[in-house]
C-alpha cells in the first residue's frame, strides 16, 4: 500500500512538471510570435520657415528619458543679399546705411535640453528647452557718408560673434507614423555680442570729419549699445562691437522624420 502511494505522488509531480513545462513552451512561443516594441528616439527636422530667410537650419532631437530629450541645431546663411530689404530699411530708418550694398553670412549652432510636460512623454507635446545659442556672422557694412558735394560709400568688412541663453516654449505634432511638426512658439534669450568691422581706404581730413559724423549716428541707433566704439584715421576706420546682445527665436515650423 505504501508503495502505492509513493508511486502516485511521483506520478502527479511527473504530470505537474509535464503541465508546466507545457505552459512555459507555450508562453515562450508566444512571446516569439509578438512583434518586438519599437520605440523610435530620434528625430530629424527641416526649419522651413528660416528658408525664407535663405537660413538653412537643421535639428536633430533624441529622447532619453520619459520625458526629456537633448537636441542641437546647426545652421547657416550663406554670405549674399540681405533678405526683406524694405522691410529692414522701413525699421531701421536710416539712409545712410546703403541695405542694397549689405552682404550677410552666419554660422551658428543651439543645443538645448526639452522637457515634454505631457503625459505621452518625450517627443510629443508641448515642451519648455532651456538652451544656448552661438552665431558667428560674416557681413559686409555699407555705410554712406556726404563729404563736401560728394555722397560715398565706406563698406565695413568684419566678424561679429554672439552668445546668448534663453528659455525655448513650443509644441511638437505627429503628423503620422513617422512625420512630426514641431513648433517653436517663443523663445527669449540674452547675453553678449563682440566683434570688428573694417574698412580701408584712403580719407582727407575732412572725409574723416564727416564719417565720423555718420558713424556716432548709427551708433546711437543700434539696439542693446551694441557698438562700444569706433576709429578714423587717414587710412581708414574701424568699428568694435561689444556690448549685451537679445534675441527672439519663435514662429518657427519644423518638419521632421521619427526613427
Amino acid at each position: 500500500m505504501q508503495k502505492t502511494k509513493t508511486f502516485a505522488w511521483i506520478f502527479y509531480l511527473c504530470l505537474m512538471g509535464i503541465s508546466a513545462g507545457a505552459q512555459n513552451e507555450k508562453k515562450a512561443d508566444d512571446d516569439k510570435n509578438k512583434e518586438p516594441l519599437v520605440t523610435k528616439k530620434n528625430v530629424i527636422k527641416l526649419n522651413l520657415s528660416a528658408l525664407a530667410f535663405k537660413n538653412i537650419s537643421v535639428q536633430y532631437e533624441r529622447g532619453i528619458g520619459k520625458k526629456t530629450s537633448l537636441a542641437l541645431s546647426v545652421r547657416t546663411i550663406p554670405l549674399g543679399s540681405l533678405p526683406f530689404q524694405s522691410t529692414f530699411k522701413n525699421i531701421g530708418d536710416n539712409s545712410d546705411v546703403q541695405y542694397d550694398l549689405f552682404k550677410l553670412g552666419s554660422f551658428g549652432v543651439t543645443p538645448e535640453l526639452r522637457w515634454y510636460v505631457g503625459r505621452k512623454g518625450a517627443l510629443h507635446g508641448f515642451y519648455l528647452a532651456p538652451f544656448f545659442n552661438y552665431n558667428s556672422y560674416t557681413t559686409t557694412l555699407p555705410i554712406k557718408y556726404t563729404s563736401g558735394a560728394t555722397t560715398k560709400n565706406g563698406l565695413f568688412d568684419g566678424k561679429l560673434s554672439t552668445s546668448t541663453g534663453g528659455l525655448q516654449l513650443g509644441t511638437q505634432f505627429s503628423l503620422g507614423k513617422n512625420v512630426v511638426l514641431d513648433w517653436w512658439i517663443l523663445g527669449p534669450n540674452y547675453g553678449s555680442a563682440s566683434g570688428t568691422l573694417n574698412f580701408a581706404g584712403t580719407l582727407t581730413a575732412q572725409e574723416q570729419t564727416d564719417l565720423k559724423t555718420e558713424l556716432e549716428k548709427i551708433k546711437n541707433d543700434v539696439p542693446f549699445n551694441a557698438i562700444k566704439s569706433y576709429t578714423v584715421s587717414s587710412t581708414g576706420a574701424s568699428i568694435i562691437a561689444k556690448g549685451p546682445w537679445g534675441g527672439l527665436r519663435g514662429l518657427g515650423f519644423s518638419l521632421g522624420i521619427r526613427f
